[in-house]
């Protein structure tokens, strides 16, 4: 297992994780903190999270967190091919798993 701490390049700097209709915007903090925002149907969410982050590769994290809504969220961020991979236990149960781009945010 290596280091847990975010590539300083990407801290501040928001991406987009688009898994089709479904676009959360994440920005690192630290590598303790993570904003995440998102529309899923009429709920809003705009809040930031304790996260745990493992480099499992050259630019390669492993991070997870969860949300105030009990949701609980892994992801591994493949930044050099701009890759995100996702499972998700929502907190009424069930099971989001899914496969998308990174697209860095300008802003």
């Amino acid at each position: 297992m290596q280091d847990s701490h975010v590539p300083t390049a990407i801290v501040g700097k928001p991406f987009d994780c688009v898994f089709g209709a479904f676009v959360p915007r994440l920005t690192y903090r630290s590598d303790t903190e993570l904003r995440v925002q998102a529309s899923i149907g009429g709920t809003e969410i705009d809040q930031v999270v304790s996260v745990g982050i493992t480099m499992v590769g050259p630019d390669v994290i492993l991070v997870s967190w969860t949300e105030k809504n009990g949701n609980f969220v892994v992801q591994v961020h493949a930044l050099p091919q701009r890759i995100v991979h996702n499972v998700a236990r929502l907190a009424d149960g069930q099971l989001f798993r899914g496969e998308g781009s990174i697209r860095p945010v300008t802003v």
